[in-house]
This record gives structure tokens, C-alpha cells and sequence, in this order.
């Protein structure tokens, strides 16, 4: 007769500032608390399940089926079917009649994983592969957007990881933390957006590359 073992995510620091995706802000001390991501992600698990973004194959949509839309709701209509955002007349429309499910979360994959299923056993342990190297940390601000990085983000970051021409980063210095980008020839930190200059390490010595963002958590609805 077979063992049974249950498998229990273990929880990564939780680092109590914020990257920042524009400008430096001052950083606070590494005093961090544990989170396991599917208590953040989806505390409601017997009503998510997870689904493919058709549009970009390393998107991720979180589905709540608990949750009726509200105006601003994105929400998922099949495979193969636009998404569609719920407004005062599609409420008038509809009348109680939902076709789709509401979009609670979404995640956005800098580095590939396995595709999940529709269920998966625990979002965390998809993500962290490496959890003594891990750690979870929020952007603030929008120069990010291009990529999946919108104000309020959970990011996933490996310390471990090899850094390769293209990955998403944390970069740090004496005034605090940065995400970006990370090009090669000349080695720099460019941002998802024309407005803000690059950052050529060359002639900024002072910022020292932390780690590689693994994803981008971003929630829509759900527990606060």
C-alpha cells in the first residue's frame, strides 16, 4: 500500500518595500514577512481555476466563478473568444445572465514554466522553484506596463537565476530599488516606456543587479 504525502508550499520573504518602476524611492530595511502565493493569488481555490491568454502565450488569467462582474470586470467568454469588459449596459443587456467568468488575476511569465492545466496543485510551487533564493516584492508606478508590470504587482525574484540579455530585473542602490529591463550592448536598464531614459550601467556604477523577475502578479478583485 502506497504513502500518502501532502506537499506543502513553502512560504518566501515578502520584502516591505516597493520597486520601482520610474524613479528610485528611499528603501526600508529587509524586514520581511512569508506569503504563500495561492493565499494572495486565489484564497477562494474551489471557485478559480487558471486559463491560457490566447493573445500572449505567457499570460496567465485567473477565473473566479464566485465573483458576479462589476462595471470595469474583464471577463473570460471560452477558448477562442474575445474578452469582454463589463459596463452598465452590458449589465442592462445581459440582465442577470452571465455568459463568462470575471478575470480576478493575472500572471505574466518572464521565464518559461510547464503549462500548469486549468487546476493546478499550487500556483506557488509553479513559480518558486528556488524558495531560500526567492523572494516577493511590489512595483509602484507604470513604467512597467509594456511588460505586465502594473502599480501594485507582485514580483517573483530568483537571486539564483543566470541573467540573460532581455530579462526583467531588480536592480538596487543606495536610493533604493528599480525593475527593469536588462540589455546587453551596452549593458543598460531600459524601461517599458519612451518616456523614461535608459540607465547605462557603464556610467552607473552605483546600481548592482539583485535578481531576475521570474513573473507578475497582478489582482483585479478578490481578498484585499
Amino acid at each position: 500500500m502506497l504513502a500518502m504525502h501532502t506537499v506543502v508550499p513553502v512560504p518566501v520573504p515578502l520584502l516591505p518595500v516597493a520597486v520601482s518602476a520610474g524613479f528610485p524611492s528611499p528603501a526600508a530595511a529587509y524586514a520581511a514577512k512569508s506569503l504563500v502565493l495561492d493565499d494572495w493569488l486565489w484564497p477562494s481555490r474551489a471557485s478559480c481555476q487558471l486559463v491560457q491568454d490566447e493573445g500572449d502565450r505567457r499570460r496567465y488569467l485567473v477565473l473566479d466563478q464566485s465573483l458576479q462582474p462589476v462595471v470595469g470586470d474583464w471577463l473570460w467568454t471560452g477558448e477562442g473568444e474575445p474578452l469582454l469588459q463589463w459596463s452598465a449596459e452590458s449589465h442592462r443587456q445581459v440582465s442577470g445572465d452571465l455568459t463568462g467568468l470575471v478575470i480576478s488575476a493575472s500572471i505574466q511569465l518572464f521565464r518559461r514554466r510547464p503549462d500548469p492545466g486549468h487546476s493546478p496543485d499550487s500556483i506557488h510551487d509553479w513559480l518558486v522553484r528556488r524558495p531560500h533564493a526567492t523572494y516577493l516584492v511590489r512595483a509602484e508606478g507604470r513604467s512597467m506596463i509594456a511588460h505586465g508590470i502594473h502599480h501594485g504587482s507582485l514580483l517573483v525574484v530568483d537571486r539564483s537565476c543566470d541573467l540573460h540579455d532581455g530579462d526583467i530585473v531588480i536592480a538596487g542602490c543606495i536610493e533604493g530599488f528599480l525593475v527593469k529591463q536588462y540589455r546587453t550592448r551596452p549593458a543598460r536598464l531600459v524601461a517599458g516606456n519612451s518616456d523614461y531614459p535608459d540607465i547605462v550601467l557603464e556610467r552607473a556604477p552605483q546600481y548592482d543587479l539583485d535578481g531576475v523577475v521570474i513573473a507578475s502578479l497582478s489582482r483585479f478583485r478578490g481578498a484585499s
